[in-house]
This record gives structure tokens, sequence and C-alpha cells, in this order.
């Protein structure tokens, strides 16, 4: 690499670190839809203007902020209340309980949104601009992602990510067997809290089956009780977002800087266009909502649109190629993936090819919309303390980081505009 480059990779790096200062330490945690994601949106916009010149452009959208993640404590005290009224009517347990197991299914795992009409809506809001090829002809568009807003404090992650998962997964399985307690009971006749009676009144054999029926929803109670306090809505106790996922934005934002400088290195008719997404907390609102907004558009979305998706870059020795996410049952473009791992080497990283083992990405409605992308990130896929949680500051984060990503992009624009070319 030569030094001029080298150079601008650490001056630009240096600029994302403190772009990405300026907001948290102004703004704070950005919840999907707050008050503070649209001040660190519109924080984003200014900084296009300023360091770029070009000129941002604010797309509104409504979104249910806590119809996904953000509902897992409510069904933790729903799964409470299963319990205590299984004593009651088993009925009544067994229809709440599966309610509680079809919607994480329905609105957690799968983000289908589709019980999102259940909730109020608030406005959010997704910022890009367009950095157009010097010759005003455009052969092929790369699109750089990343997603504006801050999570929710995952409580269970903050004090201790290491049983996090175990009791997550315990929470569900609780609340499953409540559900098929309840059923067994109904089977055995009990539709009421009169079926408590017969533990005592029935022969001895009957009375086991019924005892066991009877302890088997205090099993459940830990579990419910930590899905109850999973996360807290409390925006002051929030994410601050430092590397989920104003890393991404930023270095989106001095990759167009970069290519504006030096237009020399940008692939000839190549178009750049950075885009700050909101409500990727909220279930990737944001990326959906783009991807509707411009769907209809074939000067935009079309089959030489490639977008690298930027899901924060924190952690030196986890530089991953993520090449779907299994909950969401999505693969993203296997020629990126490939260009993209190639262009890590070249920057003198060993990157992993991952799936999101949980969750999703905002790469996924791209995908879903037909769009060549993948996803970058330098984050340890494992549970952390601070990965969602007050700890993902800006004092995490890494220059190093920050410059691989930096330079590992700069050397996949020009594997794109090969890749292209092949297409063509």
């Amino acid at each position: 690499m030569n030094i001029n480059r080298q150079s601008q990779i650490k001056e630009k790096s240096t600029l994302v670190y403190n772009s990405i200062k300026e907001i948290v330490d102004k703004v704070g945690p950005r919840l999907p839809t707050s008050k503070e994601e649209e001040l660190g949106a519109q924080m984003y916009a200014d900084q296009i203007s300023e360091q770029l010149g070009t000129t941002p452009i604010i797309e509104k959208f409504k979104c249910a902020p806590r119809a996904s993640i953000a509902f897992i404590p409510v069904l933790g005290i729903l799964g409470l209340f299963s319990f205590i009224i299984f004593y009651l009517s088993p009925i009544a347990s067994l229809i709440l309980s599966v309610f509680c197991f079809i919607y994480a299914i329905l609105q957690i795992f799968l983000y289908t949104g589709c019980l999102d009409f259940l909730f109020k809506k608030h406005e959010s809001q997704n910022v890009y601009t367009i950095l157009e090829p010097k010759s005003e002809k455009t052969n092929f568009t790369i699109m750089l992602s990343a997603h504006l807003d801050s999570s929710w404090c995952w409580q269970l992650s903050l004090k201790n990510p290491k049983t996090m998962m175990i009791k997550t997964i315990i929470g569900v399985i609780s609340i499953g067997a409540i559900a098929i307690t309840s059923l067994v009971a109904i089977c055995h006749g009990a539709y009421s809290y009169k079926f408590l009676n017969q533990i005592y009144t029935l022969d001895s054999s009957l009375n086991i089956k019924y005892l066991i029926m009877y302890l088997i929803p205090f099993i459940c109670v830990p579990g419910c009780y930590w899905l109850a306090t999973y996360l807290t809505w409390d925006k002051q106790s929030a994410s601050p977002g430092a590397m989920d996922n104003l890393t991404g934005c930023e270095i989106a934002l001095a990759t167009l800087k970069y290519y504006q400088e030096t237009p020399e290195e940008l692939p000839e008719n190549c178009r750049l266009i950075a885009v700050g997404l909101g409500c990727e907390e909220a279930g990737l609102k944001g990326s959906e909502a783009f991807c509707k907004a411009h769907k209809s558009d074939s000067e935009f979305f079309n089959e030489h649109l490639y977008n690298i998706n930027l899901d924060s870059f924190r952690d030196d020795e986890h530089f991953n190629v993520v090449k779907g996410d299994t909950w969401l049952r999505s693969h993203f473009d296997k020629k990126l993936i490939d260009l993209s791992q190639e262009a890590m080497k070249e920057a003198g990283l060993e990157p992993g090819i991952i799936e999101n083992p949980v969750g999703g990405c905002d790469s996924t409605p791209i995908c879903r919309a037909g769009i060549k992308t993948v996803t970058l990130c330098a984050q340890n896929p494992i549970p952390t303390n601070y990965y969602h949680t007050t700890n993902d500051t800006i004092e995490g984060l890494s220059m190093y980081s920050i410059e691989k990503a930096f330079e590992t992009i700069l050397n996949l624009v020009p594997k794109i505009a090969d890749y292209d070319k092949e297409i063509k």
C-alpha cells in the first residue's frame, strides 16, 4: 500500500472517530423513533453537507418500535401471568402462553411485522446522499449502508454475557412448558381451579399425575422472570451505539469523502451512495422502508446495484463477512462474500465467514428486494457486555478496527467494478 493511501486511511479514520464522538456526546442513545434518533439523523445529514458538500436526503417512514425485540419483557410478564392463572383456569393459561410463543416466532425470531398493527406507530427516517461519477455517466452503483439507531440495554448481557443466551433459551422453553402443561391438564379434565381438589380426592396414581401438573409451572418461573428483565425501555440506560452502529455510518461517509478527494481511484462510471438507516433495532424497518421507497426506481434498484452493509467495527480479532441471517433464512450474494474475504485478506486480516446466529441485519431486506448485498463487521459473534448495553461507548472503539474496515472497503470497491463487468 502506498504511503499516500496509508496516510489517507489514518486521516479518514480519525475523522470517523471524531464524527462518532460528536453524535454520541451531543445525542447519546438513539432508540428507534425517539427524538434522539431524529437528532442523530439530522446531525448525520449535517455531516454529509459539511464533509462532502452533497445534498443529504431524508426520507420519513412509520414504525412500531416496541413490536419486535423490545417486546421481550412483555412476553416474560405474560409468561409469569400464565403461570398464575394456570391454577385458576388452565384454558386461559394455554391461550395466553400459546399467544406468547406464536408472537415470539412471528415478531422476534422471524421479524415478519404481521402483528405491528397492534401497536402505535411513530416516525423515523433514513438519511442518504449520492456521489455521482465525474463522467456523469453511471454504469453501476455501490451503496454503503449502516443503521443510525442504537439499542435498548440488554440487561442480561450487561450483568453476565456468558449466561445471557442460556437464560433466554430457558425463558422461551418455560413459556412452552406452561403451554404444554396447560394442555395436559385440560386433557385430564381440568378446566378450572377445581382441578386442584382432584389431587386430594383421586386414587394415589392419579394424585401423582395431578401433583406433577401442579408443580411443573413453578419450575418455569425463573425463565419467565429472565425474559421480563431481558431489557429495559429506559432511554437513559440505553446503548450509546458507538460501535453498533455509528462506526458503520461514519465509515460509509468517509469512504465517499476519500473517493471525492481521490477520484482517480474510483472505478470509471461508478456511483457511490451512503445511507444511514433508521429503526434497525426495531426489526430492520429502516432498511425495509428504504427498499420499498426505491423498488420502482429502475435507475436506482437494478442488477448493477451492489450493497455493502457495514454493521459494527470494534473487535480487532473478529473481522467477519456475514453470509446470511439464520433466523430470517436469508443468503447474501456469494460473489460479494468471496470478494469481501479477499479484500480483508489484502488488508492483512484473517476474516471469518459467518451467519448471524440470532436476529438479523439490514442486508436481509435488501437481499429480499433482489439486490446483491453482503454485510461486513468486526465484532465478536458471541454475547458480550458491550453489545446492546451501556458499555457500547466511544472509549471502547479501536482505531485499528476502523482503519482496517476502511482499508477493506477501498480494496473491495475495484473488485466490485470487475464483478460488474463480468455481469455485463
